[in-house]
């Protein structure tokens, strides 16, 4: 059976099987199965985030989404922060709590997943403030601990959003979920890396003129969004995948035990 079990049609009956471990390309190929059961509900919420974004830091600095880096430091620290601490929270959270709700088989609703949403945005940003921090800071010093502290952090936003902890609690319930996974954590950020650079760049090569111009934001805003949101959703089946690979290995434990303790019995 795969690992999605679409019903006879029904949005009810749609189920997502969060309970199984997947390898990397299993999890590229259920966001995509999932993104293309709801179109519209996933883009409706990305572009909620992205599309005013993107138009206030137009209107503001003058330069569209698929402007090539010509912004001063200033302005490219301002963008990244506001980036950080309220857009990819936000979406994040939004993607994760679509994610829970078709994986326990409930009606969506965008107006409730929009309020779950808001409601976490808080700890959320926090906690992908200071991991941003946390990896930048690693990043300048030797790269190596930088891309360490990614896939520590990988899950950090999904986590916040979902066990409802405070920020410190998300750092560390990432740093327990990809413990002991850091290749495959590293490998699907890779592969979503990769694929969401090839969109924005295949995006930028098309002749569209400055990126003020009306075509171009709207190709760029569009570009945004579908990166954006496949990032999310991405993420979202990793933190399940995770802690589908954390229940499985504590179960393998407290399968063995029984036997070790009667090894030793026998030795007595």
């Amino acid at each position: 059976m795969s690992a999605l079990d679409p019903g006879p049609g029904s949005d009810e009956a749609y189920r997502l099987d969060a309970s199984k471990p997947r390898s990397i390309e299993q999890i590229v190929r259920a966001a995509g199965a999932v993104y293309r059961r709801y179109p519209l509900l996933f883009a409706i919420l990305a572009a909620a985030v992205i599309v005013p974004y993107e138009l206030i830091v137009l209107a503001a600095t003058g330069y569209g989404p698929l402007r090539h880096g010509h912004e001063n430091a200033g302005v490219y620290w301002l963008l990244l922060l506001i980036r950080s601490s309220l857009i990819t929270p936000l979406v994040s959270a939004l993607h994760m709590h679509v994610v829970v709700t078709i994986a326990e088989g409930q009606r969506l609703r965008l107006a409730e997943v929009a309020r779950r949403g808001a409601m976490v945005l808080p700890v959320v940003a926090a906690a992908e403030i200071v991991s941003g921090i946390g990896i930048f800071l690693g990043s300048i010093a030797l790269v190596v601990p930088g891309i360490l502290l990614a896939v520590r952090w990988a899950v950090v936003a999904q986590a916040a959003a979902l066990e409802g902890e405070g920020w410190v609690d998300a750092l560390r319930s990432s740093r327990r979920l990809t413990t002991g996974h850091g290749w495959h954590v590293f490998g699907l950020l890779l592969v979503t890396g990769v694929l969401n650079a090839v969109v924005l760049f295949g995006a930028r090569a098309i002749p569209l003129g400055s990126s003020s111009g009306v075509g171009s934001v709207a190709v760029g805003a569009t570009v945004e969004t579908l990166v954006a949101s496949f990032s999310a959703l991405t993420l979202a089946l990793l933190y399940f995948d995770l802690q589908a690979r954390r229940e499985a290995a504590g179960a393998e434990t407290r399968r063995a035990t029984p036997r070790e303790h009667a090894h030793l019995r026998d030795l007595d």
